[in-house]
Formats: structure tokens, C-alpha cells, sequence
């Protein structure tokens, strides 16, 4: 080999490494950025759980809750997502319960729909409270919380995402029916009183200036982006004597309880995907 071929051999050899380092660093990222497009955020404003006695038109709405977490699409396996959730109640309240979800397993049905598949655990959380009226008020004083979690599978049914053009974020529904023999602690968690009946978004609270016999509450404002909504009927005449408020108009079967899901879904960035 003459000596020009010697020296031109070894910048030759550095030019094809370095290009062969651009090219995998650039299928890399692409990679990178794919598995983004299939990762989405549930965002925490504007994805509601409601809590429900009974099943389809016989249903009791008992209250609401937040839902974050994350549903990952692999884009080898569309039909088979990766689903975590969290349901939580209002902490604010003496007794509360939390949900969580992350799914194992997922299937297309024949109708199209999506099911996943996976245990759901439930938290009550018991608190003792006092409360002390005078001009020092502050809120009320709760004492040391005592949890209690509860593990049992269940299975959502979830239709297909609907995606808005506009911002790019999904809509992405389903729910689930759980009976009091498979999952008892499930529905009493859903009894308890203290579920919101609202959700507010940038609620602001604060007590009255002045605290009496009349208190009733912090006075909030904010953006109710979700209520109960249950149709009543009227207990008596209104405005004669025998009236006494209102009732549902349904008679719920109470050893069924559904939990039904409206998410919103946000991409999820690059960064955060790969080196969460």
C-alpha cells in the first residue's frame, strides 16, 4: 500500500464513524419523539370520575373526584395501552377514599371497544375532627388519619379516543360496574357522604370576617367545570305544609356501583417519556 493510501484511509474511517454516530443518534430521537406521540397525561383539571349507584339508566350519581395519571398506546400494540390512574376524593374532608389503577392487561372487543383489565385498589382514609367556633377559627382540626386499602381486579370499558384538532388533546371515556359481592369495600367507599358534588377549578376559599352561631362554610369562588346531576321530583306540594324537599326520581339497585371516566388526555413531551 503506498503511503497516500495510509494517510487517506484513517480521516476516511472518521468521516464514516461519525456519520454512522449522526445517523443513530438521529433514529434515536425519532424514537424518542415516536413513543411521545403515544404517551399522554391525564390532566387532572378536566378529567372527572363520577360515582354512582346502580347501572345504566339506573343510575344514582353520589359524587365526583379528580382523575390523574397516564395512558401510554405502544405503537407495536395499539389495542393493548398502558393505563394508570388515580381517582382521590376531597382530602379537605374528615373521611375520605383514593383509587388507584394501572392496567396489566387489554383487549379490543368485537364491538370495538376497549377493555382493560387490572386491580383497583381503595384507600379510606378516617380522621376524628373538632371544630371550635370563635373569632380565632381557623378551620377545623383533624387528628392523626387511619388508612385502610383494599385490592380487588376489575375491568373498564372504554370507547375510542376522540381527538381534538385544535389542541391536540384526546377525550378518552369509559366506566366500569363492580357488584358488592366482588368488591364490598369498593362500594362502601363510594357511600361515603363526602364526595364533591361539585368540581371547581381555581377555587378560592376563605372564612367570613366574622364567625357565628350561622357559620355554614368558607366562602368559595371558581369554575365549576362538573356536577352531580340526578332528576328530582318533589317530596309533598311545594309551598303547602306537607312539602319536604325533593328526592331522585330513581330507586338505584345499591349492590351495584360504576365508576365512569371522561379524560382528557395532553401529549406527553419527549423528555419526560424518556427519562421519567
Amino acid at each position: 500500500m503506498n503511503s497516500r493510501l495510509q494517510r487517506v484511509l484513517p480521516h476516511s474511517t472518521k468521516r464514516l464513524r461519525r456519520a454512522v454516530n449522526l445517523l443513530l443518534l438521529a433514529a434515536t430521537t425519532a424514537s424518542i419523539a415516536a413513543h411521545a406521540q403515544d404517551s399522554w397525561q391525564i390532566d387532572p383539571k378536566h378529567s372527572i370520575a363520577t360515582l354512582s349507584f346502580g347501572s345504566g339508566p339506573n343510575q344514582l350519581q353520589i359524587g365526583l373526584a379528580r382523575v390523574s395519571g397516564e395512558v401510554v398506546f405502544e405503537s407495536s400494540d395499539p389495542g393493548d395501552p398502558i393505563v394508570t390512574l388515580k381517582i382521590v376524593g376531597d382530602p379537605r374532608e374528615a373521611d375520605y377514599a383514593s383509587m388507584s389503577f394501572s392496567s396489566k392487561r387489554s383487549a379490543i372487543r368485537a364491538d370495538g371497544k376497549l377493555t382493560v383489565t387490572d386491580d383497583l385498589s381503595v384507600t379510606r382514609v378516617e380522621r376524628s375532627v373538632t371544630m371550635e367556633l370563635n373569632e380565632a377559627y381557623a378551620g377545623p382540626q383533624y387528628g392523626e388519619p387511619v388508612a385502610r386499602t383494599t385490592t380487588r381486579q376489575i375491568t373498564f370499558i372504554f370507547s375510542d379516543p376522540r381527538q381534538a384538532p385544535q389542541t391536540g388533546a384526546m377525550q378518552f371515556s369509559g366506566s366500569s360496574t363492580v357488584i358488592r359481592e366482588d368488591f364490598p369495600d369498593l362500594l362502601d367507599a363510594i357511600a361515603l357522604d363526602d364526595w364533591p358534588s361539585q368540581l371547581i377549578n381555581d377555587e378560592q376559599c376563605e372564612n367570613p370576617s366574622v364567625i357565628g352561631e350561622d357559620y355554614h362554610g368558607p366562602e368559595c369562588t371558581g369554575t365549576v367545570i362538573a356536577s352531580v346531576s340526578n332528576a328530582v321530583v318533589p317530596r309533598g306540594n311545594p309551598g303547602a305544609e306537607d312539602f319536604s324537599g325533593f328526592e331522585p326520581t330513581v330507586s338505584p339497585d345499591r349492590n351495584k356501583a360504576t365508576i365512569a371516566l371522561d379524560l382528557k388526555l395532553t401529549p406527553m413531551s419527549a423528555s419526560s417519556v424518556a427519562f421519567k
